[in-house]
């Protein structure tokens, strides 16, 4: 699984830019599906993730090290367990709209949305 590759290296401090873009895709999706009422528990979790996931962000925008808190870490492996269990509770058809709809949510908010230069 691709966010448990990029967990673990920034877990070891060795997280690119693309790593956190994955996690982050990730976190949103499923805060979309718990917005939704597909796993609402997630969102303590979603929460919690973006928190570290943004400081994660702007600790990179100064140091050019990728890597996360043991706070963050441990929201990232509920988060993917969460994920799992979102994404099997539902038919693939089901899935892609939310995929659809996550991205339609993120152009629609840019003003929200935390990018790394």
């Amino acid at each position: 699984m691709t966010e448990l590759a990029a967990l673990e290296s920034m877990t070891k401090g060795q997280g690119t830019v693309q790593d956190w873009r994955t996690l982050v895709d990730l976190l949103n999706l499923s805060q979309m599906m718990g917005w939704s009422g597909v796993g609402a528990e997630v969102l303590p979790v979603c929460e919690k993730a973006q928190e570290g996931l943004h400081k994660a962000a702007m600790r990179y925008q100064e140091t050019l090290i990728m890597g996360l808190d043991g706070v963050t870490i441990q929201a990232i492996r509920d988060l993917i367990e969460y994920a799992d269990l979102q994404q099997a509770s539902i038919h693939r058809s089901e899935f892609e709209k939310f995929v659809e709809k996550t991205r339609n949510y993120i152009k629609g908010n840019g003003n929200r949305v935390v990018e790394i230069t």
